[in-house]
């Protein structure tokens, strides 16, 4: 029987069921002999795959950030400008929310280096953002722009403001993403 299961063991299987553990029992229990159990095979034959819990966890980053991506060409066709911009923010910060896996890792990216694979996905992520040509004189960069969604969207997660709507956090959220973009000049008239 494992024989079997360890010969169509691959990669791709692999990221599929840390996902499936991320989600249901969280960042922190899921470890290569869990997800072993869970594979049903010894911990061992994961080695031939990823060498170590970091790795594996940079691997199932990528794979969701690269779902993000998918996502984001899909919605972005035909769009431009102030709408192309909110589009992006919305589906990024839907994709988040409501993908614990990725939050989860998300919220340890200072643990990652610019080689590992989630890092190098995040990085299209933000190429993709410059292409909505944002950059007019006196706007904030990229990495300020990613930042306050990403925090953002953690607060989103947290319930650190339980009296606002939906409707009155996307309006907010909204506003902040603009107000970010916005050359200096607009903001003040």
């Amino acid at each position: 029987m494992e024989m079997t299961q360890k010969r169509s063991l691959d990669l791709n299987k692999i990221i599929d069921k840390a996902i499936q553990l991320i989600r249901d029992k969280g960042l922190t229990e899921t470890t290569l002999p869990a997800l072993a159990k869970e594979l049903g095979v010894r911990s061992q034959s994961l080695y031939h795959y990823v060498s170590n819990r970091k790795q594996l966890i940079s691997l199932v980053g990528a794979s969701r950030i690269k779902v993000l991506h998918q996502k984001l060409i899909e919605n972005l066709m035909g769009v431009s400008g102030k709408e192309a911009l909110l589009k992006f923010a919305d589906v990024t910060r839907d994709f988040v929310l409501k993908d614990p896996a990725l939050s989860s890792i998300l919220y340890h990216l200072n643990e990652y280096s610019e080689d590992d694979a989630i890092n190098r996905e995040i990085l299209n992520i933000i190429q993709l953002g410059e292409k909505l040509n944002l950059k007019t004189t006196s706007t904030i960069s990229a990495h300020a722009l990613i930042g306050a969604v990403l925090g953002y969207v953690f607060l989103d997660k947290s319930s650190s403001f339980p009296d606002e709507s939906e409707d009155e956090a996307n309006r907010n959220y909204h506003e902040m993403i603009l107000r970010l973009v916005q050359p200096i000049a607009v903001l003040q008239e």
